[in-house]
């Protein structure tokens, strides 16, 4: 008789498995699960040596799978100082002071989550009212929402704020600047920022890993943006120091670097997955490359990064060194472009079938392309929400081509393998929120609660070929799970990201949230 290590009893169970969906039990062993049924038969696999933890009706879910993640990013977010919940400039002022006290005089101070909307003063704080509590170290503090920050005198005279003339500096009567930035205007701030040391990445990505699986993610698929994360991730991956399963996903640039430093040392915890081609930008920054031009300059139609001949012979590298070909693409003339990059490249189909990674303005013609060459689509449901409540997406590009913006529903219906994430840390890490976003959204795009829950699970692990031991609760798959507090089939729709995780098991080890 085989002797479970850990036992989840008496739970709602959903396995994602369309032929036993719903369970009560789980028993593993190791790392892997081993039984799935009823709290009756789970019980003789229980000795004295199992771990059993009693759910009392609790929600489990196969581990979620974030197909977009910048971890670095998101590790030295959570290092800046956190001002979510700050109701005023006076509270802004007051955790500022705390941080102050143990930072030397000179190092700058980042900031995060400042939201005027919810403060008394309904207005965001001036340098001055930095300067009160930090004259000597640089400051610079960005919204919660929105391409914005804020900034103290001691930041605008590094920056040499003063003598610019760029749309986006706020300034008073007499012409000063305020120290609020917007748009563009934030990038003169970010180009002076000192780099970060090899050790504070270092500790910024183990942080990082720690937060995403308290969040109930056990696999990502982490976008690399630069050289010095191939060094880190090489010795996290040589160490053990990962609580995640990292498919990572690297830009042409670095895929010499990342073939010779990370591909000998795959394993189940870790795996050089792809390689991403970047076509055209965004749409907030108009450097989505268009057909027609954006709706409210009529001259400008984004740009294309990416010719066809110089995409195929990347893709075609890319193929050959066994990586999943993954193309950001969000203008319909880049998603076109992207379109005949796969077309006229020698697919490679022990890998991953190529992917196309935003893929936001589509047309009917697109929408069938994608079918016929089976490419599968990456979508980031908050960053779709953002587009419309933050960007003004609409007043871009204007009702008819919003109809099929980001038109997942739209994907699923041809069959299309969608698969979503998060683009954390522009956006909220956590899943619920993502799955919230696709449920709520508004017009005729929206998609059910368990269509979402595929996207993050089943879905992300067939888009990486990855199904045999990930995306839902069988047995002799891995043992990645997280439990809920509620079930988001049976929850409210405005509710759904209000759901906590309870905690995440990861390869059989338990890891609960910290606050």
């Amino acid at each position: 008789m085989t002797f479970a290590d850990l036992v989840l009893l008496n739970g709602n169970i959903i396995t994602m498995n369309p032929k036993t969906l719903l369970a009560q039990a789980i028993a593993i062993k190791g790392d892997r699960v081993f039984y799935v049924g009823n709290n009756q038969e789970v019980k003789q696999y229980i000795n004295k040596k199992t771990r059993v933890i009693y759910l009392d009706g609790k929600t489990v879910l196969p581990g979620f799978i974030d197909t977009h993640v910048h971890v670095v990013d998101y590790g030295r977010m959570l290092t800046w100082l956190d001002l979510q919940g700050a109701s005023s400039i006076r509270d802004v002022q007051i955790r500022l002071a705390e941080r102050i006290k143990f930072v030397p005089k000179g190092r700058w101070v980042l900031g995060r989550a400042l939201d005027s909307d919810s403060f008394l003063e309904n207005r965001l704080p001036t340098c001055q009212e930095l300067d009160t509590v930090s004259p000597d170290n640089p400051v610079v503090i960005y919204c919660q929402t929105g391409q914005a920050c804020v900034v103290n005198s001691k930041t605008l005279k590094v920056s040499k704020i003063s003598q610019q003339n760029n749309v986006g500096i706020e300034r008073d009567v007499t012409g000063e600047p305020t120290g609020i930035l917007r748009d563009q205007a934030t990038e003169l701030v970010w180009g002076v920022i000192p780099e970060p040391t090899h050790q504070e990445l270092e500790n910024a990505i183990e942080l990082a890993l720690e937060k995403i699986v308290q969040a109930g993610i056990t696999s990502i698929h982490w976008i690399v943006l630069s050289e010095v994360e191939i060094a880190i991730i090489q010795k996290l991956v040589e160490t053990g120091f990962l609580h995640v399963r990292i498919y990572l996903i690297v830009p042409t640039n670095l895929l010499d670097l990342a073939l010779q430093k990370l591909k000998p040392f795959e394993n189940d915890h870790f795996k050089l997955g792809g390689s991403i081609i970047f076509v055209d930008g965004y749409l907030a920054s108009r450097t989505a490359a268009l057909f027609e031009p954006y709706s409210d300059t009529l001259t400008d139609h984004g740009k294309l990064f990416c010719q066809q001949n110089e995409g195929v012979a990347l893709a075609n590298k890319i193929q050959n060194n066994g990586l999943q070909l993954i193309i950001h693409a969000v203008g319909d003339k880049a998603v076109q472009e992207a379109l005949n990059i796969i077309q006229h490249t020698n697919i490679n189909h022990m890998v991953p079938r190529p992917r196309i990674e935003q893929a936001a303005v589509l047309n009917q013609q697109l929408l069938d392309r994608i079918k016929t060459l089976d490419i599968s689509v990456s979508v980031q449901p908050c960053v779709v929400a953002s587009e419309f409540s933050v960007w003004s997406v609409t007043k871009h590009l204007g009702e008819k081509r919003v109809c099929l913006l980001f038109p997942v529903r739209e994907l699923l219906n041809l069959g299309v393998l969608v698969s979503a994430g998060s683009d954390c840390p522009m956006e909220q890490l956590n899943p619920l929120h993502g799955i919230e976003a696709s449920i709520r959204r508004d017009g005729t795009q929206k998609v059910s609660v368990f269509e979402a829950l595929q996207m993050y699970t089943v879905f992300a692990a067939r888009a990486t070929s990855e199904f045999v031991n990930k995306g839902s609760i069988e047995q002799g798959k891995l043992a990645d799970l997280v439990v809920l507090s509620n079930d988001p089939t049976a929850t409210v729709v405005e509710k759904v990201k209000d759901i906590s995780v309870c905690f995440s098991v990861f390869g059989g080890f338990v890891y609960c949230p910290k606050s």
